[in-house]
């Protein structure tokens, strides 16, 4: 039984067709993702879904149905988080894909798409044996920071450090090079936001996970620049990430697309954001290392799906 589980994300669409597999265990059948910029929006006093956006977003989502549809999904689900958590007019969207694909989409609180994430890791073979972590979700419009213990998540966080949104507040015109005076008020904005908001959460963090396409994109950066096998090198060392941090920043745009040919340019433009929030919170953790899963967001909605499946039977 496949089901799909579409997520209108700040910096990208994506689809994910999921399955169990005979132990039981939720597994991808099929995964595509689209950039469909809502972010960018967000940088507005009252931030509102222009023509244009609105056409793109129905595009992107009309593509990612028709991909999953050879797999035959027996249930389709759309959530969307901070973007559309913050448009003014989300329900002229809602309404139109409704009308067009008679499926209704549903806007997570911060809450709630921090409580699938933490369901989507927890569904990862690879982390069964660690009985408490911290993790986080780094997205372009927000940053989901969760307390897992005894496959249980005890406390969430959803903060605005979303990547897009603090390239656009903090370091000017995207196409230029990283002012270091920018840089520093951005580490500064994220470092006494993480004191005010996560102090508890995050005490004695001792493992941290990552999850979200900065990470993806930082993991392949990382296996690529070291020769590395992309598939064993999930963690991610925090003076490997200063690495690319210190490449990423000294470039503009356009050299920066050369230079890592495997970033494309609607993320490379504001990944040197993505890169600082996440060593802010490596050195608020005192940590060295963020562990990176694949499990995310769509993974818990998709288990979700999968346990009232079969609490219905």
């Amino acid at each position: 039984m496949n089901i799909a589980v579409l997520d209108i994300g700040s910096n990208t669409t994506k689809i994910l067709i999921a399955a169990k597999n005979k132990a039981g265990k939720l597994e991808s059948v099929a995964e595509k993702s689209y950039p469909c910029r809502l972010g960018t929006a967000l940088s507005q006093e009252r931030p509102v879904l222009s023509v244009v956006l609105m056409e793109a977003t129905i595009k992107v989502i009309d593509q990612l149905l028709l991909f999953a549809s050879p797999f035959s999904p027996v249930k389709t689900r759309i959530v969307a988080t901070e973007a559309l958590r913050r448009m003014e007019n989300a329900d002229l969207l809602i309404k139109e894909v409704q009308h067009l694909f008679s499926l209704n989409i549903e806007i997570l609180s911060g809450s709630e798409e921090a409580f699938f994430i933490a369901s989507g890791l927890l569904t990862d073979p690879a982390l069964e044996e660690v009985s408490q972590f911290c993790a986080i979700d780094l997205g372009g419009g927000s940053l989901e920071i969760m307390r897992i213990r005894n496959g249980a998540c005890e406390s969430v966080k959803s903060l605005p450090l979303g990547a897009v949104v603090l390239a656009e507040e903090f370091l000017g015109n995207l196409e230029n090079k990283p002012a270091q005076e920018d840089r520093i008020r951005l580490q500064n904005y994220v470092s006494t936001t993480l004191a005010d908001s996560c102090t508890a959460l995050l005490q004695d963090c001792s493992h941290l996970v990552g999850s979200g396409g900065s990470i993806v994109f930082l993991r392949q950066l990382i296996s690529s620049t070291n020769q590395l096998d992309f598939e064993k090198q999930s963690k991610l060392t925090e003076d490997s990430i200063k690495v690319i941090s210190r490449k990423m920043n000294g470039l503009d745009l356009a050299s920066r697309c050369q230079e890592f040919p495997l970033l494309p340019a609607d993320r490379a433009d504001v990944f040197p954001s993505a890169i600082l929030v996440i060593l802010e919170l490596l050195k608020f953790c005192q940590l060295t290392s963020i562990t990176h899963s694949f499990h995310n967001l769509r993974y818990g909605v998709a288990e979700s799906i999968m346990s009232s499946a079969s609490t219905s039977k």
